[in-house]
């Protein structure tokens, strides 16, 4: 992934990467305002963060199709909800809008993060995501049940994650102010992505 280009020399190999990967995960889950500050301070260059945004969409797509192609498989109903494309389109679109409604709620509330050090986090955590998709999928084949409550807690917890990002990220001392600034993000997100599906939509019908 990028964010470990950003660490580490061009002339690094894979081998080399993955342990810088591997220690950066366990500090988030650990110490996610410290894992914050990390990436943070790589000084990653504006192509790397978009790079990396295109990399965790992509495989956050591949992983949610499969994980489709799995409940059918297991269940028999066809969900006609296997739509890779656009969930592509959608899931790119939140990380970017999600970075710009966070840095204008910031700003709006005295924080100082600016639009890329808000992509990078989110790119981060859709990264670490995916590896909790490709491990409920496996889990999913062992208890279903125990798969939706995996889930559950997986998607609370990332939530705890994304607001000590944020208040790392706007400079804060107050992670009731990161879960506000979340709150009230969620309400222009959802308006800025509806206005995205629209457009997306009208495209679609050539208007």
């Amino acid at each position: 992934m990028v964010l470990a280009g950003g660490i580490a020399s061009g002339r690094m190999g894979a081998a080399g990467m993955n342990p810088l990967l591997k220690d950066l995960a366990l500090e988030t889950l650990r110490d996610p305002a410290s894992a914050a500050r990390r990436i943070l301070s790589m000084g990653l260059s504006s192509q790397a963060i978009w790079t990396g945004v295109a990399l965790v969409a992509v495989v956050n797509t591949l992983l949610y199709s499969l994980s489709i192609l799995q409940f059918e498989g297991m269940t028999g109903a066809q969900t006609g909800m296997n739509l890779p494309i656009l969930y592509l389109a959608l899931l790119s679109a939140a990380m970017v809008i999600g970075a710009l409604v966070l840095q204008w709620i910031g700003k709006m509330m005295g924080g100082t993060a600016e639009f890329l050090d808000l992509l990078v986090l989110l790119a981060w955590l859709q990264g670490l995501r995916a590896v909790a998709q490709a491990a409920l999928i496996a889990l999913m084949m062992v208890s279903t049940s125990l798969a939706n409550l995996a889930a559950l807690a997986l998607g609370l917890y990332g939530l705890w994650l994304m607001a000590q990002f944020v208040k790392t990220a706007q400079g804060w001392d107050s992670l009731g102010k990161a879960i506000m600034s979340l709150v009230l993000a969620g309400v222009g997100f959802v308006l800025a992505l509806s206005i995205f599906v629209l457009l997306i939509g009208a495209s679609s019908m050539g208007m």
